[in-house]
């Protein structure tokens, strides 16, 4: 019998990952009619619990699927890397959303044989916040932070110049036209 287990609390995702010392066909009995015991908890949701052939991973590796295929942190599995590329036969992936929820107080795994604990991993932590983009939904525009718009004042210089280029063009043209 493994210690037993801290289920944590919070909105965090974490899995547990067990070799079930079986032949397929018996973990594939023990998912469906003995999971409750064999975790020390219960009741268990089955659909959040997979069992899979760690064979299947061999060229690919089951710490880079836990890493990409399940959102793993990859820091959080390096040190158990070759341990789990190493695995041979059925892998029980437990996911918290599988166990019970307590008011307010953690829950506890006691995994019994024929479920070996080979770790437990958490997602990645969210990237922090990025800063937004302001919207005036008056003007129906975007506002980018740092950038800001013309004032009054240059707007009324760009339009003294566009008039002052199309003065000098028709005095240019006036002049050449008498002479």
């Amino acid at each position: 019998m493994t210690d037993r287990l801290a289920i944590p609390l919070g909105p965090d995702r974490v899995l547990w990952v067990f070799a079930v010392d079986l032949p397929e066909t018996g973990a594939r009995h023990l998912l469906q009619a003995g999971l409750d015991k064999a975790l020390g908890v219960t009741p268990v949701d089955t659909t959040k619990v997979e069992l899979i052939d760690s064979e299947a991973f061999v060229e690919y590796g089951l710490a880079r699927y836990l890493a990409e295929g399940q959102g793993m942190d990859e820091a959080g599995l390096a040190p158990d890397t070759a341990r789990l590329d190493a695995l041979r036969g059925p892998v029980l992936l437990v996911h918290r959303a599988a166990l019970p929820q307590g008011l307010g107080a953690p829950g506890h795994l006691s995994p019994q044989a024929p479920l070996r604990l080979i770790g437990r991993y958490s997602e990645l932590p969210p990237p922090p916040p990025m800063a937004m983009t302001g919207y005036d939904a008056a003007a129906d525009t975007i506002v980018v932070p740092g950038k800001k718009a013309p004032s009054e004042a240059a707007m009324s210089g760009r339009v003294a110049m566009v008039v002052l280029i199309l003065l000098a063009i028709f005095v240019t043209l006036f002049v050449w036209g008498a002479g």
